[in-house]
């Protein structure tokens, strides 16, 4: 009966922490209604990978440094080939990432951030990509938040 108990008690729970993440996920895709107040542009930084080409010598010190990590961890487990492809295994990987790090390029752009007053007297600041279609003064909708907010012209 106990079990039962637990069982019913954690289902019930299960149930309204479901319940809850729908109404917070609802919450997001509100769409929001507001006045422009100011347009600046700004500059920001983008990255710009170049092709995963890696270099000959990018190659050799991956190669050399797995290697070596490899053996070290091979030692100190008394010969186990586990420890050695696990431990050459993670530093190529590190390698390789670090590598294709470097080769990325930066670049500056320039994206726009509008500001927004809201019908419900609160203010934001939006970061976006795109200002035409945007004069200040002007009605405008925002669907979503933060980082995935999107500015819509018009009321």
């Amino acid at each position: 009966m106990k079990m039962k108990k637990t069982l019913a008690l954690n289902v019930l729970v299960a149930v309204a922490l479901l319940a809850m993440s729908t109404v917070a996920a609802a919450q997001e895709v509100a769409i929001r209604k507001g006045v422009v107040t100011g347009i600046a542009p700004i500059q920001v930084q983008t990255q710009t990978a170049r092709p995963q080409r890696p270099t000959s010598t990018g190659n050799a010190l991956t190669r050399s440094l797995s290697r070596l990590a490899g053996r070290a961890a091979s030692n100190a487990t008394d010969g186990s080939y586990d420890a050695y492809d696990i431990a050459s295994s993670a530093t190529r990987d590190a390698t390789t990432s670090t590598t294709a790090a470097a080769s990325a390029r930066q670049n500056t752009g320039t994206a726009y951030m509008v500001m927004i007053k809201f019908d419900d007297g609160s203010e934001s600041a939006i970061q976006s990509a795109d200002a035409s279609g945007l004069i200040v003064g002007a009605p405008v909708r925002v669907l979503g938040s933060g980082e995935s907010a999107q500015i819509i012209p018009g009321s």
